[in-house]
């Protein structure tokens, strides 16, 4: 917790939002209620927290974590999707998909999320080989197509 009161304090001058961001994997920061925890007791301004839906629904979070985010304070939010295979012990950052194209339940996510009035910014992280092969303009597009029916 200091650590990360010291990095806001380095981020203040500059204006810069420090974000953390829970991982599937991680043996420190593996859920969402954690990294709550984290955020909440630096409580510096500058240190914020960020939600990336593959690892909340491809992790042990659970659907439920999403109700302790007090209004407003998700920062950030990384929009993808977990595929139903391989299993989720089995997962790796290459197999996330466009929204729309797994099993998380991205429109109650959404919906939980404008509840607790968490409007900031989002983007779409995909890992997939292929997609960061194909035409830029193309992979803008399908994401434009997956990414924005869930949101309206």
């Amino acid at each position: 917790v200091d650590n990360l009161r010291e990095a806001g304090e380095v981020a203040r001058p500059f204006g810069i939002a420090l974000m953390l961001e829970f991982t599937r994997t991680a043996t420190f920061v593996g859920t969402l209620p954690t990294a709550l925890k984290l955020v909440r007791e630096a409580a510096h301004p500058n240190v914020r927290v960020m939600m990336d839906t593959f690892h909340f629904w491809g992790g042990v979070s659970k659907f439920e974590d999403l109700e302790l985010l007090r209004p407003g304070e998700l920062h950030h939010l990384h929009f993808e999707n977990t595929p139903d295979y391989p299993p989720r012990e089995q997962l790796q950052q290459r197999h996330r998909v466009l929204p729309g194209q797994g099993i998380a339940p991205l429109r109650r996510i959404v919906e939980a999320l404008r509840r607790k009035k968490s409007s900031g910014p989002a983007s779409v992280e995909l890992f997939d080989p292929a997609i960061q092969t194909s035409n830029p303009y193309q992979v803008a597009l399908a994401v434009r197509a997956a990414t924005e029916p869930l949101l309206a």
